[in-house]
């Protein structure tokens, strides 16, 4: 009986250790951040009418004349390119080491705003 006892709770304790291992559930924006259902087109990488748009929807939560975390403000060109010229925004959005990841979720911006922001700091980062 003890041991017909013994093995029931050993059974019982090996069922609920593979039932507690087995509840893993993946963040759908986490696997497939990376994934572009679009291809991305770029034209032209302008301050004016891509990459404040992209600061506006991305970043300003965090990082405006409102709200300044980590006493970052990226609004406007000014505020803007102090960061292209210490590369600590484009080391930030494409998760960089050395770098804060941002946004501090861990999912990145979508690829294709990555690449116009690259593209417009390739071209001097004008405030066009």
């Amino acid at each position: 009986m003890k041991k017909l006892n013994l093995f029931l709770l050993a059974g019982i304790l090996l069922f609920v250790l593979f039932s507690l291992n087995s509840c893993y559930y993946d963040n759908k924006e986490d696997l497939y951040q990376y994934a572009q259902t679009e291809p991305c087109v770029i034209a032209s990488a302008n301050y004016s009418s891509e990459i404040a748009q992209i600061m506006a929807s991305e970043c300003y939560s965090c990082h405006s004349n409102v709200d300044q975390q980590g006493n970052i403000n990226l609004e406007g060109y000014d505020n803007v390119k102090k960061y292209v010229d210490d590369g600590s925004l484009l080391g930030s959005i494409e998760h960089t080491g050395g770098f804060s990841v941002m946004p501090p979720s861990g999912v990145k911006i979508p690829k294709c705003d990555i690449e116009k922001v690259q593209l417009w700091i390739t071209n001097g980062a004008l405030n066009n």
